[in-house]
């Protein structure tokens, strides 16, 4: 892929995902949960496997996801989960074998078992396990805003 290409793919990504969030939430009790309203897939969860993982508030969902790491852990997450985010649709697993494009066009974006209703950053914190360096100027310019965030999410990952 050419870097024009490379760029406009860029721009179509970030105008897919913007188009995912504005799809309005189901009424339901739970905020965070599946497209259906049902239980979230998250593969950062085991537990999202065999549960049927839903949460009323963020709060709830963040004080899940930290629950097992030691105080200190839990206290550097805290300053991104003092930030109250929009819950958006999320595809839940965007990454570059799950998008589809040819001649610096999107030509489908795939494999949406994962896909629910997220904190805003979620997206961000997705792509960026795949740690394709090219891939961190993208990010970047897709998901804006959400560094903070995905620091603990990071620290998440390698334990």
């Amino acid at each position: 892929m050419t870097d024009e290409e490379l760029k406009q793919v860029v721009l179509d990504l970030k105008e897919y995902v913007s188009q995912l969030r504005n799809i309005p939430r189901p009424t339901t009790d739970f905020q965070i949960c599946n497209s259906e309203g049902g239980g979230l897939l998250d593969w950062r969860i085991p537990d999202s496997q065999r549960e049927e993982l839903r949460f009323k508030t963020e709060a709830e969902f963040n004080n899940y996801l930290t629950d097992p790491f030691w105080e200190e852990i839990r206290q550097r997450a805290a300053r991104s989960h003092d930030i109250c985010h929009e819950i958006v649709f999320t595809h839940g697993d965007l990454n570059p074998r799950n998008i589809l494009a040819e001649n610096g066009k999107i030509t489908g974006i795939v494999d949406w078992e994962n896909a629910g209703w997220f904190p805003e950053y979620s997206k961000a914190h997705y792509t960026v396990r795949s740690l394709i360096r090219w891939l961190a100027d993208v990010i970047d310019r897709v998901f804006e805003r959400y560094r903070d965030e995905l620091l603990w999410k990071i620290c998440f990952l390698t334990f």
